[in-house]
């Protein structure tokens, strides 16, 4: 009696679960692990935005906003002048438009000693990052699975600054 509910209901979860493998990235490191060219060519803004560049990418560099300081107004906004949407890390990105979740942390000490990193949010609801050059991993300094990059052991990146949705078809990093 009730099949045409069941129905509809199936073709909504396979509606979403296409949706998410097209527009959340999976935490699969294989591709960023090469050890080679992909892994030292790419740092953590560019495992942040699913997009390999090849070049290091740096926040604000492909708009012409390069970040002039390493805090969170300045390497947010070169962030934001690249594409990248603010957003409440509680609330996500949403449904409507293709995009995934990341966050951004600062380690103090400026230009001589400080430095940005990037995060992401995976398909599974985790967290995933690739320091530098180094393989991507789902592990905090600790060793322990990232389930929120606010309470994650980050090592000295003591800032957190904030979440942000990347949509690819509308970011460009360099």
């Amino acid at each position: 009696m009730f099949d045409w509910l069941r129905d509809l209901i199936e073709r909504i979860a396979r509606a979403v679960a296409e949706w998410m493998a097209r527009c959340i990235p999976a935490y699969d490191p294989l591709p960023w692990n090469d050890a080679d060219g992909v892994q030292f060519h790419n740092n953590c803004y560019n495992y942040a935005c699913d997009i390999k560049t090849g070049t290091c990418a740096q926040p604000g560099r492909a708009s012409g906003n390069l970040y002039a300081a390493i805090d969170c107004f300045e390497v947010g906004d070169g962030a934001k002048s690249d594409g990248l949407v603010p957003v409440s890390c509680d609330d996500g990105c949403g449904c409507s438009e293709c995009q995934h979740q990341v966050a951004l942390v600062i380690k103090p000490g400026g230009f001589e000693s400080g430095d940005f990193h990037w995060y992401r949010k995976d398909r599974d609801g985790r967290w995933s990052h690739k320091p530098g050059g180094t393989p991507a991993t789902n592990l905090d300094n600790s060793g322990n699975l990232i389930i929120d990059p606010r309470t994650a052991d980050r090592g000295s990146y003591t800032i957190f600054c904030g979440c942000y949705c990347v949509r690819k078809s509308a970011v460009t990093i360099n």
